[in-house]
């Protein structure tokens, strides 16, 4: 897409659109021990890699926890029937 439009290439814009929207600089303190010790056991050479590796591996394992629960709850939705009396919930006596 090398289109130009008032002397803008738009494909150096959209890349500097979505370099702009993407990186965002911090500033936060972190305690050097954990870091460290994060440094190690994630096998990351800067303080910048540790904390995208730990960000990266704290928001996967929150998206498999919540398609595991997920889960859980569809089957638990499907499977109601077979635990519970339909016929009985749906009846006016249930409610009373």
């Amino acid at each position: 897409m090398d289109t130009e439009v008032g002397g803008a290439d738009l494909d150096m814009y959209a890349n500097l659109v979505y370099y702009a929207h993407m990186i965002k600089r911090t500033t936060i303190e972190i305690d050097q021990q954990l870091l460290e010790r994060a440094k190690r056991a994630l096998d990351c050479p800067t303080t910048r890699a540790t904390v995208e590796e730990a960000l990266r591996r704290a928001a996967e394992q929150g998206e498999k926890e919540h398609e595991r629960r997920a889960a859980q709850l569809d089957y638990f939705l499907r499977t109601l029937p077979e635990h519970v009396d339909m016929d009985v919930l749906a009846s006016d006596e249930m409610w009373r």
